[in-house]
Order: C-alpha cells, then structure tokens, then sequence
C-alpha cells in the first residue's frame, strides 16, 4: 500500500471494532456517527460485499418496507473497497432477537444486527436477495 493510502486510512479508520471474511470494520475517525467497512480481499479474489451492501441500499433505501431494516450507507469509494456507514450500537446479551424477519435477510446471526435509533437494523447485508421478499419469516438465528 502506498504511503498516500496508508495515511488516508489512518486519517479515516479509528479502532477496529470488528472482522469478517471478507472485511474489517473502523471507528470512522471523521463522524463517530459512521462506521469504515474495507474490503480484505485481493484484487482477484475480491467479492465486492461493499458494492452490493451499496447497491442494495440504494436501491431500496426509498423503500420503507426494506430500508427500516437496513443500516443506512453513506458513501462508497470509487472502486467499492471503503464503505461508510452509519454507526450502530451493538445488541445487548440481553435483547430479545425476533422470531421473524423479512425473508430478504438471509445471514441470520446476532453479529449482523445492531440498533440503530433503537430500533433492530442488519448491519451486514452485502449477500441478501437482491429481489426482496418482504414477507416476515421465521427467523433461525445462528
């Protein structure tokens, strides 16, 4: 990584609050109300989950029946690498998880949630039906 990116990201990224397959999410040093999502793939490797997380909430983020469900996305870098999300407090040990959940939501687990405004939202949304079913379902939490 070259010197110019390396200091961006150290000017963007605060502490690392998580990390998945395919990305590590930051503290957004710049708003404390964001969250930083990089791509940790290779270049052919990559998955763009932060392309489709993007896509997906633009498409749908005028649609309140999908969007009340969503974490909202602010911005996405040109080549779809860093995405800029709002920031969610992490469920409580003690929250009650819902038995149903819109059947868009397919990767059911209590690390892809949080609260946003205190109401339930998914965090991580990269690998949902792009054609989203509505209609509630019974949730099988992992």
């Amino acid at each position: 990584m070259s010197r110019l990116a390396t200091d961006a990201l150290d000017l963007l990224c605060g502490k690392q609050l998580g990390e998945g397959v395919y990305r590590s999410v930051f503290e957004c040093a710049l708003r404390r109300d964001w969250v930083v999502k990089l791509e940790t793939q290779d270049s052919d490797k990559r998955t763009f989950a932060n392309v489709h997380e993007w896509s997906f909430w633009d498409k749908y983020c005028d649609q309140s029946a999908v969007a009340r469900w969503l974490a909202p996305c602010e911005k996405l870098s040109p080549d779809g690498r860093i995405l800029l999300q709002q920031r969610c407090d992490p469920l409580p040990l003690d929250y009650h998880l819902p038995h149903k959940l819109p059947a868009f939501l397919t990767d059911i687990k209590r690390a892809n949630f949080g609260l946003l405004d205190g109401k339930l939202v998914c965090v991580d949304y990269a690998f949902v039906d792009m054609t989203p079913d509505k209609r509630l379902r019974v949730a099988y939490w992992a």
